[in-house]
């Protein structure tokens, strides 16, 4: 990938070659890991956050995506999941769904298997009419393993899960992972954002201690204040 000495005049035609994250949390750090692995190589990437801030230390539920998002990355599981005290899940569990003794389970998996002729369901339903077929969830296989407490990874993705899991202890997990591709942390709250006089794109953040940190494309994780929440979209925001 060749990158030009400078950059052109026109930000349409501005190679992006600073990245600029506006916000730490899981959210801004998950950012940060995608980018430095995926693209890091080409790229200066730096994530603004404050230490005034930082990210509450609580239960963080997730869905299957997560997990896909870490394959990506190529994580390794057992190494992120001792660091962050995560579980495997399954499902989501809804307490008191339609009365006070009524539970609902939403799994993460799919009930029996379609056939080319029709939907799973519509078998389901004429079993139910003879008097054969069980109920509806005790044919979604990460449903009764979330009932009955087990889990495993089944060959060729077999069984669907997501994590429970601490978002502080995550947030630092990813933190180090980025530093190890190169993303820099600076330390600070933003007080000002500087914006192209033309186009209206963003070009810098002012931190509240002065520092001056430019950028070809942001990324706003929270709010910055005016002008900020004034713009909309452009090359030099996201």
């Amino acid at each position: 990938m060749t990158m030009p000495d400078t950059l052109p005049s026109d930000p349409q035609q501005r190679a992006v070659r600073r990245v600029v994250i506006a916000g730490g949390g899981t959210a801004g750090w998950m950012a940060a890991a995608a980018i430095s692995k995926l693209l890091g190589r080409h790229l200066q990437i730096t994530l603004v956050e404050s230490d005034e801030i930082g990210t509450v230390g609580v239960g963080k539920a997730t869905i299957p995506s997560l997990v896909t998002f870490h394959r990506l990355l190529e994580i390794d599981e057992a190494v992120f999941m001792a660091t962050t005290q995560a579980t495997i899940k399954l499902g989501i569990a809804f307490e008191h769904w339609r009365d006070v003794d009524r539970h609902y389970i939403h799994s993460f998996g799919h009930a029996g298997t379609d056939h080319g002729s029709a939907g799973f369901q519509h078998f389901w339903l004429k079993g139910q009419q003879r008097g054969v077929a069980r109920d509806f969830g005790d044919y979604c296989l990460e449903l009764r393993a979330a009932q009955e407490g087990r889990f495993a990874h089944l060959p060729n993705g077999g069984m669907n899960d997501a994590y429970h899991l601490d978002a502080g202890l995550y947030a630092r997990f990813l933190r180090r992972f980025s530093e190890g591709f190169g993303v820099t942390r600076i330390e600070g709250r933003i007080g000002q954002v500087e914006t192209d006089a033309e186009s209206g794109f963003f070009t810098a953040l002012t931190l509240q201690d002065g520092t001056r940190v430019a950028g070809d494309l942001f990324l706003r994780l929270h709010r910055l204040g005016r002008p900020a929440d004034r713009q909309d979209a452009g090359r030099g925001q996201r």
